[in-house]
């Protein structure tokens, strides 16, 4: 049987706030620090040239709305 490792963030329903800061991310909108760290602790968002982007588990995440 074929299976993947695939994370998709932290094995819980995400905050109103997590889902609205995954958002803002991106719109491009500038986040406190604390908020942008604490998404990429829960690998839902990591840093790159040209700002922040949310990874693949934060765009399933914030496209399921959970």
């Amino acid at each position: 049987m074929n299976t993947t490792d695939i994370f998709l963030g932290p094995h819980r329903d995400l905050t109103k706030d997590e889902i609205g800061a995954l958002k803002h991310i991106r719109a491009g909108v500038a986040l406190p620090r604390l908020t942008y760290h604490k998404l990429e602790f829960e690998n839902l968002a990591e840093r790159r040239l040209g700002g922040w982007k949310l990874t693949q588990a934060g765009e399933y995440r914030l496209k399921a709305g959970k």
